[in-house]
């Protein structure tokens, strides 16, 4: 099929209008066995993620063509086949080193890590700016995108909620969110800073700084990643997820590697069971063959949630400076760092 004649039957099923612009492209480039294992990867749902190099679009006086939210692409195989439709949802720029790990584990490469991704594109980048007046710095920049999958002949993508990294292209829904939070009386679990910072802003900027890799620890704990979870159809916020890395005294002996919550008009609809497979699924890049997680003895939709992805029960301790017990609980994974 080609990319005419795949674009054209996407829009009919999907009710597209076909002058819509799209880009047919594919990783890696044309020819390159490359291109059939990551276009493989995106139909199987486990790549999500592209990486591309800001300077060379600068280079080649093509800023205009700089990928952003809601672009189409039909993405080919090797030999120029056409073999699904995606969308972008999320896109920014940041110096290649401070990428985060969760934007590394969205590539779907090699172990998911942050080292292999590094290294491989390390070697990309070089690749590609051979022979130009520009040479591969740590502080290049890199546009990083996520996509959805929103069309694949003949099999139903059955994709229902998208992982982000907060950014201002996320501010409103984050607001409401939040709104919706403190008017509920919920708890922030897995919010990070969210409940405290009444400026979105300030709140985006302290997420980033948490996920840079290149940044020094602190007294609270090193590196970790908060992570939006936004509904396909409407593009909703309808969770949030706080991942840890690195733990600090507190997390190991309490709260554990995993924060979540569900906002409050949006619970009771399997949400939080999918977001913390996928959180256990992003821990495995880093190489933990069991993670932690914790919640209040009370809250049975909690611990339904993490017995439903192999939870088990540790221990119930006191969190003394919170005046609260808290059940503890292990996941197995199966570590392929």
């Amino acid at each position: 099929m080609t990319a005419e004649e795949l674009w054209a039957e996407f829009c009919s099923k999907k009710n597209v209008d076909i002058n819509t612009p799209y880009e047919a492209w594919s990783f890696g480039g044309s020819g390159d066995n490359i291109a059939d294992k990551l276009a493989n990867l995106v139909k199987e749902g486990i790549k999500f993620g592209t990486a591309s190099s800001y300077d060379q679009y600068e280079l080649e006086d093509a800023l205009d063509e700089l990928p952003k939210i809601g672009d189409y692409s039909v993405i080919l195989d090797g030999n120029d086949e056409a073999v699904c439709v995606i969308r972008d949802y999320d896109v920014y720029v940041r110096p290649f080193n401070e990428v985060p790990p969760f934007h590394a584990y969205a590539e779907g490469e090699g172990n998911r890590s942050l080292q292999y991704w590094r290294e491989v594109h390390k070697e990309f980048f070089e690749e590609e700016l051979e022979g130009t007046k520009d040479s591969f710095t740590e502080d290049m920049r890199v546009i990083c995108e996520k996509f959805s999958l929103e069309y694949v002949p003949g099999k139903d993508t059955d994709q229902d909620l998208l992982f982000a990294e907060p950014s201002m292209d996320f501010a409103d829904e984050i607001v409401a969110y939040r709104k919706e939070m403190l008017e509920a009386g919920s708890s922030f679990d897995g919010c990070f800073s969210m409940k405290r910072h009444e400026d979105v802003k300030d709140f985006i900027e302290h997420c980033k700084g948490w996920s840079n890799p290149g940044r020094e620890a602190d007294e609270h704990g090193a590196w970790g990643n908060v992570i939006l979870v936004i509904r396909k159809s409407d593009h909703k916020m309808v969770g949030c997820m706080q991942v840890h890395n690195v733990l600090t005294d507190r997390m190991k002996k309490y709260t554990g590697h995993v924060g979540y919550s569900v906002r409050p008009s949006e619970r009771r609809k399997g949400y939080a069971t999918k977001m913390l497979a996928k959180a256990c699924d992003f821990l495995r890049s880093f190489g933990f063959d069991e993670i932690c997680v914790s919640c209040l003895p009370d809250n049975e939709a909690s611990r339904k949630v993490i017995l439903a992805n192999g939870g088990e029960y540790i221990e119930t301790v006191f969190l003394e400076e919170d005046n609260v017990h808290l059940e503890r609980y292990r996941i197995y994974t199966e570590s392929e760092v």
